[in-house]
């Protein structure tokens, strides 16, 4: 039951108790629903549990362990009343191991269950602030779940301060995000919840459509205290319409939950509306019956405040039934715990029904008495609705705030996405030129060693040519100067053949003449060539060996291209004996004497 709907009854409490029977009747389902808003378990027997629970907590040396028991023990139906204090003890045991032991799924879980005790407690601040920090840490970490268990009760909160667009907001989203991970037990939660939102505003047929769903999917998954829940909460909405039998019949089914349970504090609330309801049918004597069965279990399990109710239940039922004096006595009741537990609402109650009856006795002294004690618990009811109004204003404003400063934050963590995914498209742009400017740059590399190996293809193909050319000028040179050799012979035969000095002067000369120029006209013909073929061969000798004559340049060149030393000889016309004395001179100057290095090898590496 929504606590929105309380602080409404509340508000019309005050004004039920100067009308007919059928108005003050509504007072009881202010005050039933009431006992259904805040319950409390008896104190002495929480405590018990709790001794209980910390013998089996002082077993366990797992800390994460340790957290899960205990919020395992606060999640049992027959302990889902216990005391508050009781219960936010434990809550933020749970929350301080999970904290000092970086177990994050525990830390979640304790935050929702204090947010849900304080909001029990009424103290919305703390709370939403719970409930917040539970949704942000759920949505880092991707606990669907939890994270719906955090909306749904920053719905609830929404819900108790009038925003209904914020709470249907949250609502809708914890139920969409149950349905996306097939929780059918926190749907069926969503449903009740958006149901409790309808009857604040009074749309009891939606209500009634929210509440059946969701009693339907909890008798899929048979969650006893999910069923047990929507029971209650369509007994009320029939309340509301004033069908009082159909109310009846769901919070008779509500009551045999409880009575499977064991839950004595659940019967008792049970059978007391179902004494509300006998009494508005007019059906005194089985409502007196069952608040008498209701106000035994309620002292089994010593619960004050809704025995506090029962009383005031059989007073307005006596006040009905024209029995005065027991009306008074159970007034009195009512009163005496009231004003010993400091219920406010109940000595208002009590006091101002104490108050009319004593002044229809025209008994003014004890009416003026009860009237003194109904100011008095009135100004602190309307202090403290005043206060919990003020605080529900500020809540409500740090908390727009917050959810405004949370969008901008999250707009800003939306612009930044947007650089990083601009920045690593750019910088994949950028790669993709970079890599593509490398593969251009590449296959014009390629191209260019491409370009350069068939120029040197080119060259060493010209090179060959050449070579072939340079051996075939050699050849020719060789058999030229055969041919001159020969001639020659002749001339130096008609020198010696000829009679006179003059003739034989002659041919002498011409016979020197033509073998100089001819000589000449070879070797210049030869450097030429070599020097196209085998270039810097001389430059590279005279820089290693700057002592090497003309003549053993030649020479050198001769060996490079591999010419015996016969075809040396023929080409100089020199003797063969020479040319051997040639390299070995040569030798000696290349620092060849003392090696098994061969001339030829050599020169050919230069």
């Amino acid at each position: 039951m929504s606590l929105k709907i309380f602080l409404y009854l509340c508000y019309i409490a005050n004004y039920f108790f100067r009308f007919n029977f059928t108005m003050k009747s509504k007072l009881i389902l202010f005050l039933s629903i009431l006992s259904t808003l805040f319950p409390q378990m008896n104190v002495a027997q929480g405590r018990m549990q709790t001794d209980s629970l910390d013998s089996v907590l002082g077993k366990i040396k797992n800390p994460k362990e340790k957290v899960d028991v205990i919020l395992e023990f606060l999640k049992k139906p027959e302990n889902q009343y216990i005391e508050d204090t009781m219960a936010i003890n434990l809550a933020n045991r749970a929350f301080v191991i999970s904290q000092q032991n970086n177990y994050a799924l525990g830390k979640i879980q304790a935050m929702i269950k204090l947010g849900n005790c304080y909001f029990r407690r009424s103290d919305y601040k703390k709370a939403m602030a719970f409930a917040h920090k539970s949704r942000e840490m759920s949505e880092d970490l991707n606990y669907d779940k939890e994270l719906g268990n955090a909306l749904s009760l920053i719905g609830t909160i929404y819900s108790e301060l009038d925003d209904y667009d914020h709470s249907s907001q949250y609502l809708f989203k914890s139920l969409k995000l149950f349905e996306k991970i097939h929780d059918k037990e926190g749907i069926s939660n969503s449903l009740g919840n958006i149901g409790i939102d309808f009857t604040s505003q009074q749309d009891y047929l939606k209500a009634l459509e929210y509440y059946n769903r969701s009693l339907t999917l909890a008798k899929e998954i048979n969650a006893q205290s999910l069923i047990k829940t929507q029971y209650n909460n369509i007994a009320v909405v029939y309340e509301y319409l004033e069908k009082y039998d159909t109310a009846i019949s769901f919070f008779r089914k509500a009551l045999e939950i409880n009575i499977k349970l064991s839950n004595k504090l659940g019967q008792g609330i049970n059978i007391m509306n179902i004494g509300y309801d006998q009494m508005n049918k007019g059906k005194f004597d089985d409502a007196r019956l069952s608040f008498q069965q209701s106000l035994n279990l309620l002292m089994e399990v010593n619960n004050r405040m809704n025995i506090a109710v029962v009383y005031l239940n059989f007073g307005f039922c006596n006040d009905a039934a024209k029995r005065t004096d027991e009306s008074i006595r159970y007034f009195e009741k009512a009163l005496n715990e009231g004003l010993k537990n400091g219920y406010y609402r109940i000595i208002a109650a009590a006091a101002q029904m104490l108050n009319q009856i004593y002044a229809g006795k025209n008994d003014t002294i004890n009416a003026y008495k009860y009237l003194a004690l109904e100011k008095l618990a009135s100004d602190s009811l309307y202090a403290s609705k005043k206060q919990i109004l003020i605080s529900k204003f500020e809540l409500q404003y740090l908390y727009e705030k917050k959810e405004f400063e949370r969008q901008q934050a999250q707009q800003v963590k939306i612009i930044i996405l947007l650089i990083i995914i601009f920045s690593l498209v750019a910088g994949l742009v950028i790669l993709g030129l970079i890599f593509s400017r490398h593969r251009l740059k590449s296959k014009f590399v390629v191209l260019e060693m491409e370009k350069i190996e068939l120029e040197k293809e080119k060259i060493e193909s010209e090179l060959v040519i050449k070579d072939r050319e340079l051996t075939v000028n050699l050849i020719s040179l060789i058999k030229k100067n055969e041919m001159l050799a020969d001639i020659s012979g002749k001339l130096r035969q008609l020198e010696r053949d000829a009679k006179g000095i003059e003739a034989r002067e002659s041919i002498a000369l011409i016979s020197q003449e033509l073998r100089n120029s001819t000589d000449d006209k070879m070797l210049k013909e030869f450097s030429h060539r070599f020097q196209e073929v085998h270039a810097g061969f001389y430059e590279k000798l005279m820089n290693e060996f700057p002592d090497l004559t003309q003549n053993e340049l030649k020479l050198c060149a001769f060996l490079r291209l591999n010419m015996s030393t016969k075809d040396i000889a023929e080409l100089t016309g020199q003797q063969i004996l020479s040319i051997d004395k040639a390299r070995y001179r040569l030798r000696k100057k290349l620092a060849l004497s003392n090696s098994e290095t061969n001339l030829v090898t050599f020169l050919s590496q230069i």
